[in-house]
């Protein structure tokens, strides 16, 4: 049981540290051939070299225990990105982290670490681990057994070391983050201005004349003007490495060939299907899906098939018939009178809580002996059930239809009777169950089905191949495909803006190879015929942007568009200047423009309600005194001359100091995340993984 909950309280440890826990030993054969012979260099962190080999054995480790943690036998490719992302970001928390941690000369002592697991102050972790779960307290005498066992069991010992491992590892990381804390300090004057940005607000006039008010056409930019915009706000215009790439997909589709040889094939086996006996073992056999049959309500199946079902008798075969690309034999294997809906309870035991399969069975016979001789079934329920959600509510599951339980459990519920208490196995553990209530009763009808996909074949596969490489042999250039994409009526997409380590692209099933080659390739070339699952693709590459600044030629209708407005916004603000009077109104009919009025403008944000964005009116606004009339403001939307009518008094009697204390917390609670980020961005990082990934 307690190596269950190390493993289990190790899932929130690989959470809380930001990567998987390498809990176990993998077998040599499972190591990807990857990186087999020359060790490849898949990054550099910190001056420490990441080594392909061994990174995708901690890659492999890191898959091996998801599946472990979530039951999975087989993970899809996002999942497995996923993973390789979480074990990268892990290693480079532990260099980055622990070279910062080895300057600073932060350890844990081997005293400290004995007194993290056996002494007065246990790590939280351990404490989880090793709680008594009918007192609900900390048993040490748990610890010391378990640690007793690690002298005869190498497995044991191994997860063991792990866990430790990781909880120094994370005693370090909090004692450093804790230095930090403690030297925050936040003075009288940040905490009363914080405590005036967050509480002040003010009411204004404003006067405002928009850039839309005259259009573009009337202004006139030179080529010196737009270079000026731009050198004046080149930082707008830093960019990530990018391209851009069009390309034809061309979709693998089953052939009408394709689609008689599973027909065939399915006209044979009815006759099987209809003798046999055993509809478990031939489902399972020749099925694309495993045996599982459901007892259905009539209207369920829908169509033919459903009025078929309902009057046939047993033993019955429809079929073979389509659905979507499926052809599917239905059997009517029973009939019966099932009740709508049942009301139960029941006890979860899991077998790998308690190491074996024999010591769960036991466990749960001996709880279901309890409450057949009187035990209090919700009670034992809260101390013993492995199912939070029942559990704590006494194994309490409400009412619910057939269908909606794994098998076993919707058998022992749908076919018993009211008050029956049964014990029953599925693929989460083994289940005590007491039926409370039955409700209705309707006929019902369990279906077999076998299904088998119709997938294109290897000769179909040929076809289409050789139709994309024809075409993509008679492309030269950017223009050539666009001809060849017109003469033949093909459909061309784009992805646009692409960066090296993405790995999707819409209606693209895994595209890495596809992406991988954009970095690769010239502007202009033409890719050889990439096959992405049950597509080929061939592409052309029409834009290479490398990571610093855009090029001017690049965004010219923006830096236009940017130049336009400091005319409009130069112009403007002559013209409030040429109009400027004793209050606002003279300005105004001057201007002729109408005054207007936003209240509750606050410091604390950079948007006003119904004007958008304007950070320099905010800032201008509470640098002035009540009663004052600003110079023109250039703005987002427009330029402003604002007046300030009123501002929110301070109260008499605030406690700045409770407001430094509020602030300081909140700079606290961003220690963990902000000082590791800082760290991460002042290591020298060189990630490589997408040139093999």
């Amino acid at each position: 049981m307690v190596i269950g909950k190390i493993r289990e309280k190790s899932t929130l440890l690989m959470v809380m540290i930001g990567g998987a826990m390498l809990l176990f030993v993998l077998d040599p054969t499972m190591l990807d051939s990857l990186f087999q012979g020359n060790p490849t260099e898949v990054g550099n962190i910190a001056g420490e070299t990441v080594d392909g080999r061994k990174f995708q054995e901690r890659v492999d480790e890191t898959i091996a225990n998801y599946k472990t943690q979530t039951g999975q036998s087989t993970i899809d490719n996002a999942t497995t990105d996923q993973l390789r992302d979480q074990t990268w970001n892990q290693m480079v928390r532990d260099i980055v982290l622990g070279q910062e941690l080895d300057a600073a000369g932060v350890r844990v002592s081997n005293e400290e670490l004995y007194d993290m697991v056996q002494g007065a102050n246990p790590h939280p972790q351990v404490v989880q681990a090793f709680t008594n779960p009918e007192t609900g307290q900390f048993d040490r005498a748990q610890v010391v057994n378990f640690l007793k066992r690690m002298e005869t069991d190498e497995d044991i010992k191994k997860r063991w070391i792990a866990f430790e491992g990781d909880i120094a590892k994370m005693r370090r990381s909090e004692k450093y983050n804790n230095l930090l804390k403690k030297g925050l300090y936040v003075t009288k004057v940040e905490a009363e201005n914080d405590f005036y940005a967050k509480n002040q607000n003010a009411t204004i006039k404003y006067v405002l004349k928009r850039y839309n008010s005259i259009p573009d056409t009337t202004v006139e930019v030179s080529e010196a003007d737009i270079k000026k915009y731009y050198n004046d706000n080149i930082s707008k215009y830093e960019q990530d490495a990018s391209r851009d790439v069009e390309f034809v997909a061309f979709k693998v589709n089953p052939s009408q060939e394709d689609f008689e040889k599973v027909k065939v094939w399915a006209d044979r086996l009815k006759p099987e299907f209809e003798s046999t006996e055993n509809d478990t073992l031939l489902v399972n056999r020749e099925s694309d899906m495993r045996f599982n049959a459901r007892w259905l309500p009539k209207g369920d199946l829908g169509g033919l098939v459903d009025s078929l079902m309902f009057s046939a008798e047993k033993g019955f075969v429809y079929g073979p018939y389509l659905e979507g690309q499926t052809y599917r034999l239905a059997k009517l294997i029973g009939v019966k009178m099932s009740p709508d809906s049942v009301n139960a309870r029941h006890i979860l035991i899991r077998p790998e809580t308690y190491g074996s399969y024999d010591k769960a069975k036991a466990v749960a016979d001996s709880l279901k002996g309890l409450i057949e001789n009187g035990g209090d079934f919700a009670a034992l329920a809260q101390t013993n059930s492995e199912d939070p959600g029942s559990g704590a509510k006494g194994g309490d599951l409400g009412w619910f239809q057939e269908g909606q339980m794994v098998p076993t459990f919707n058998d022992a519920c749908f076919d018993g009777d009211e008050g029956d208490l049964v014990l029953v196995e599925s693929q989460f553990g083994f289940h005590i169950i007491e039926v409370l209530e039955q409700k209705g009763s309707t006929e019902k009808r369990a279906i077999a089905f076998i299904d088998r996909a119709v997938d294109p074949s290897t000769k179909t596969f040929q076809i289409k191949y050789g139709e994309a490489d024809e075409f993509a042999r008679s492309i030269t250039s950017v223009t050539s495909f666009d001809q060849e994409v017109a003469n033949r009526g093909l459909n061309k997409r784009i992805a646009s803006n692409l960066k090296e380590n993405d790995r999707t692209i819409a209606g693209l099933e895994n595209p890495r190879q596809l992406i991988r080659w954009a970095f690769e390739a010239e502007k202009g070339d033409v890719s050889e015929v990439f096959e992405l699952g049950n597509t080929f693709v061939v592409g052309v590459l029409t834009a290479v942007r490398e990571e610093g600044t855009t090029a001017m030629d690049e965004i010219r209708e923006e830096l236009e568009a940017g130049a336009i407005q400091e005319k409009k916004a130069a112009k403007f603000m002559e013209e409030f200047e040429a109009a400027k009077a004793g209050d606002l109104q003279s300005i105004a009919n001057n201007m002729n423009l109408p005054v207007e009025v936003k209240e509750q403008v606050s410091f604390s944000s950079t948007a006003i309600s119904g004007l958008g964005r304007e950070p320099k009116l905010i800032g201008t606004v509470f640098g002035m005194e009540v009663g004052d009339i600003s110079k023109p403001i250039k703005g987002e939307q427009g330029v402003y001359v604002v007046s300030l009518e009123s501002k929110t008094e301070t109260p008499a009697g605030i406690d700045f100091a409770n407001s430094g204390r509020i602030l300081n917390s909140s700079l606290s609670s961003r220690v963990d995340y902000e000082v590791f980020e800082a760290l991460k961005e002042k290591a020298d990082i060189t990630d490589n993984r997408t040139k093999f990934f």
